[in-house]
């Protein structure tokens, strides 16, 4: 049991670790205006976030509210958030008010990272399946503006996993069961 415990934490952790800066909720339709957060992971060990940009695409009215601590600046395309930290191992949520939505099936908002020690990492690629730093999307619906993928999920392919997880398993019920019987 404690083998196959670690084999699904260790098949899972890469999921984890494909969206470090999302949007939640992460659905809503066109024409609507509400409440999302920007949500950001901090997972590295050794620096703390200390910037998030996040750039809003063309024709979405936003509104951002204040994050204790943090200083919103309008940018160029977008919003930054600057003056505090998120420390590591730990996550913070940016809220902001979007709409009316346009009428498109998804809005990517793309995102640069900022650490302590200088790093900046890019979450700035389209939703694909194979894309490692993946820009945070708003489902709205499948609308008449579509962004084209290069699959028809646009996400993470869980199909696989929940594959390769039962694989496993079989594998682990089969090497227990020929321990027991002395195979």
């Amino acid at each position: 049991m404690r083998v196959l415990l670690a084999v699904l934490v260790l098949l899972l952790a890469p999921a984890s670790a494909l969206a470090h800066v999302t949007i939640m909720p992460d659905t809503s339709r066109p024409g609507e205006t509400g409440e999302f957060g920007f949500r950001v992971q901090n997972e590295r060990a050794d620096a703390a976030t200390d910037k998030l940009e996040v750039f809003i695409p063309d024709g979405v009215p936003v509104e951002a509210e204040p994050a204790r601590g943090w200083t919103i600046t309008r940018i160029p395309g977008g919003l930054q958030w600057s003056g505090s930290s998120i420390p590591p191992g730990r996550t913070e949520e940016f809220k902001v008010r979007l709409g009316p939505l346009p009428d498109r099936g998804q809005l990517v908002f793309k995102a640069l990272q900022y650490y302590a020690d200088g790093q900046v990492v890019r979450w700035i690629q389209n939703p694909t399946a194979d894309a490692e730093r993946p820009a945070a999307v708003l489902d709205l619906g499948g609308g008449t503006d579509a962004i084209a993928t290069d699959d028809d999920s646009g996400g993470f392919p869980w199909p696989l996993i929940a594959a390769l997880v039962f694989v496993v398993a079989l594998g682990v019920v089969g090497v227990t069961l020929g321990r027991r019987r002395g195979i």
